[in-house]
């Protein structure tokens, strides 16, 4: 997936400029995948969907503020993905590394290869079902692009901090549910 080069419009907001940008950075995404999962993908061709994965996630993240809770949704589904790829990925490391360890031709190492050769090809179609059974199913790359275009927030969230996050959690633990209790009698 080649990097889309979008210009930033200064004059425009944040929730301007997400509603331009997004919904074709989506279909480059979507297109992208199709041609992956369409393909006898190689391990290399995976790990380089998986970084662009990484990159559609981090681009959506950054506009986070503009939307509301269904970008949440659409985030986890590509934390998936980055998930099973990176499942793949590290069966391809794994027998990387033992190929500096043990001997080419050795019994163990044929074992290791058919081994992780079998445990690919079982994420490989877990990756590939994921995708077309749940992520692009009927309809989601509209369901995305009608999101990213129509969907921002008329005032953008400000973007939650971690130590907010651990505030309101512990708040939330004790009960007080962030709010001041009155005492009785007052």
């Amino acid at each position: 997936m080649a990097k889309p080069d979008f210009k930033w419009v200064e004059s425009a907001s944040a929730a301007a400029n997400a509603r331009r940008v997004l919904p074709p950075l989506a279909e480059a995404y979507f297109k992208a995948g199709r041609a992956l999962v369409a393909s006898k993908a190689t391990p290399e061709a995976l790990h380089q969907f998986r970084l662009a994965s990484k990159r559609f996630r981090y681009t959506l993240e950054i506009f986070g503020p503009c939307y509301g809770p269904g970008l949440e949704t659409r985030l986890a589904g590509v934390h998936k993905i980055q998930q099973y790829l990176g499942d793949i990925n590290d069966c391809a490391a794994t027998g990387e590394l033992f190929k500096g360890h043990l001997p080419r031709r050795s019994p163990l190492m044929a074992r290791l290869e058919g081994f992780l050769r079998a445990r690919t090809v079982q994420k490989v179609a877990r990756f590939n079902a994921f995708w077309r059974d749940t992520f692009d199913k009927p309809g989601e790359l509209e369901r995305w692009t009608t999101y990213l275009a129509r969907h921002t927030l008329r005032r953008p969230r400000p973007a939650a901090s971690t130590s907010g996050r651990r505030r309101r959690a512990s708040a939330a633990s004790r009960g007080s549910g962030g709010t001041r209790r009155r005492r009785a009698g007052t």
